[in-house]
């Protein structure tokens, strides 16, 4: 039988193992070990000495020697690159970041740099997540997504960003207020499940303004202290109009002048003004007899005996009364103009969110304001009937 040469066998076994280094997943060094081509002497030296450094596992060291390195050669994608690594062994992350962004920034396709930035990244991520800092690893997830090529790992960044806006949903929901709904929604109005469940939070919270013309107790939200269904007319009956105080004074005032200088008119004709026949009828005997006895004579007696008023003094007792104008009304101070969305908003009748509904004023009504009570503005809707709304839903105009 013929036996195979021992050199043959030797040269089988090394062929088998080359292949299989070949085949095996080979570990790429996270740093470029060559440096730039025509570098001076001393630059190359220099190079090396921080690369050595780096390989020692002397981060401060390299550090510096490759901050020196730079400063000579400003425009060296590879000693960025180096130099991130280096302050990635030191713990420095951000710092690390900054220098493999630039270091991307001068070479965009180097794939060497782009899986040490993700690194980076992503090791920042996860310190940030131990630390509750959710909205901050997000940001950090979404530029590795960016740096991600392949599918499936653009696939497992989004399932992680997810995962972390959960992680923020849940605080929102812990705090259940209106106001933190509404800031989750806008930083991630695409989140899964967490969007749509915010926007039924904030319809439920949110004041629902009802149409123009519509009160509370018209749709069927029951009003404290009164009936729970009224008829249109009944709901209306506050809003008639009452005119203004001038307008509620009689036209009495001047009647009466003209009845007093009636009566000063009748009560005038003294002896100066009676003619002299008129002095001699009374003076006739004939007269001066009947008197006594006709009852017709004793009737204006009681006059001449009680004291005459003075018209001039009624006058001047009524005057005031005639002349004085009401009270002025207050003037308003400033003007609004109502900001609601599409929706009327509520005039109340105290500062009170659960008060009884007077009006309701349509969007853009611009309305003048008489007093402020905290976040409550007093405003007239019609012409001498006031009430409340919010500040929330009004704005200042000039």
């Amino acid at each position: 039988m013929h036996s195979t040469p021992p050199w043959r066998v030797i040269l089988m076994i090394f062929l088998t193992g080359l292949g299989g280094c070949a085949t095996g997943q080979v570990s790429v060094a996270p740093y470029f070990e060559m440096p730039p081509d025509h570098l001076p002497k001393a630059e190359q030296e220099l190079y090396n000495r921080a690369l050595g450094q780096l390989r020692n596992n002397h981060p401060d060291e390299s550090i510096a020697l490759w901050k020196r390195f730079l400063e000579h050669n400003p425009r060296s994608f590879k000693g960025y690159n180096n130099l991130g690594m280096a302050y990635y062994s030191n713990d420095q992350l951000e710092q690390s970041i900054t220098a493999f962004e630039t270091a991307l920034a001068m070479e965009p396709f180097d794939l060497k740099i782009k899986d040490n930035l993700k690194r980076s990244l992503r090791f920042q991520v996860t310190i940030q997540r131990e630390n509750k800092d959710y909205e901050k690893a997000i940001q950090r997830l979404e530029r590795v997504k960016e740096l991600t090529s392949d599918p499936m790992g653009k696939e497992k960044v989004e399932l992680d960003i997810e995962t972390l806006q959960d992680l923020i949903f849940e605080q929102v929901k812990r705090t259940n207020t209106l106001e933190n709904y509404e800031a989750f929604l806008a930083k991630y109005p695409d989140s899964p499940q967490n969007s749509d469940e915010a926007r039924r939070q904030i319809a439920k919270m949110r004041p629902q303004e009802a149409p123009l013309g519509e009160f509370p107790e018209m749709q069927g939200e029951p009003v404290p202290g009164q009936r729970p269904t009224r008829s249109l007319d009944e709901a209306m009956v506050p809003e008639v109009f009452v005119p203004e105080p001038m307008e509620t004074v009689p036209p009495a005032p001047p009647i009466r002048k003209e009845t007093i200088e009636i009566v000063a008119e009748t009560e005038k004709p003294d002896d100066e003004e009676m003619s002299e026949e008129m002095q001699d009828e009374m003076m006739d005997p004939v007269m001066e007899e009947e008197t006594p006895e006709s009852p017709a004579m004793k009737q204006p007696e009681p006059p001449m005996t009680e004291p005459v008023p003075d018209p001039g003094m009624e006058m001047k007792r009524e005057q005031p009364a005639m002349v004085s104008p009401p009270a002025p009304e207050p003037k308003p101070t400033k003007r609004v103009r109502i900001m609601t969305r599409a929706t009327p908003l509520r005039v109340r009748e105290t500062p009170d969110a659960r008060s009884k509904v007077v009006a309701q004023l349509p969007k853009d009504s611009v309305v003048p304001v008489f007093q402020e009570s905290k976040d409550w503005f007093l405003i007239e809707y019609q012409k001498g009937k006031k009430g409340w709304i919010s500040k929330k839903y009004s704005k200042l105009v000039n």
